[in-house]
């Protein structure tokens, strides 16, 4: 019997141990960018210095900050619905809503695939796995490479990646991509520097602004005095 109370006891406390390794990340993320390459000064200095993300669940939050305005990227991975928030000085909260059918017909014509190697780099402190993601343009057949280091740790599925790299599982931490820039091959990398678990960070930090009002893209451009012809041109 008091064997029998022990096996019962080990069950109960790796069953408890399970439910906190699975609970779901709630932290910020900060990352650097990196340019690697001849690329143009100019360029280089019209990229971040570092982007920061806050985390909760398959909730995410950036913020980009510029002068006279700030643009904050929401994404909810279980409505899959991502928001652009727009606040800017002088003229308050703008936010343009999309919807997952939405998203689906960007990326009709895409195609990708993710490779996973197997091979691990430690970067923030969390193990990651290297993966190659090949995504085909079906129209063009042009084709792009991105190498991304990703963590089951932080997020174990691929909801929370649905707006960037559907269909991914695990969280990445480190992207890299080459692109033509001005003529010259430039390889961008994100990589995270820090990430920190808060339990300050929680649902509430993931709402839209109650003073925001719902717009578009176009109506946007033409607050700017622009239209999407201009901005084609």
């Amino acid at each position: 019997m008091k064997k029998a109370f022990v096996i019962i006891m080990a069950i109960m406390v790796f069953g408890l141990m399970s439910s906190f390794a699975q609970k779901p990340f709630a932290g910020v993320i900060k990352s650097k960018y990196i340019v690697e390459g001849n690329v143009d000064a100019n360029v280089k200095a019209s990229l971040p210095e570092e982007q920061v993300v806050y985390l909760y669940e398959n909730y995410t939050k950036s913020v980009m900050e510029k002068p006279g305005i700030n643009v904050i990227t929401i994404t909810n991975g279980g409505a899959k619905m991502v928001y652009l928030i727009y606040d800017i000085t002088g003229m308050g909260k703008y936010y343009i809503e999309t919807t997952e059918a939405e998203i689906k017909e960007q990326l009709a014509n895409m195609k990708t695939d993710y490779k996973y190697t197997g091979e691990k780099k430690t970067i923030a402190g969390y193990v990651c796995e290297k993966v190659i993601e090949t995504s085909v343009d079906n129209e063009t057949d042009e084709e792009t490479t991105t190498i991304l280091y990703v963590s089951k740790d932080i997020n174990p599925n691929a909801d929370i990646n649905f707006g960037s790299h559907p269909g991914l599982v695990g969280y990445p931490l480190r992207t890299e991509v080459t692109r033509d820039i001005n003529g010259e091959n430039a390889t961008i990398i994100v990589e995270a520097y820090e990430v920190k678990a808060d339990k300050k960070v929680k649902l509430a930090n993931f709402l839209l602004p109650a003073d925001g009002k719902k717009t578009t893209q176009k109506d946007l451009m033409k607050m700017f005095g622009m239209d999407e012809d201009e901005d084609e041109d």
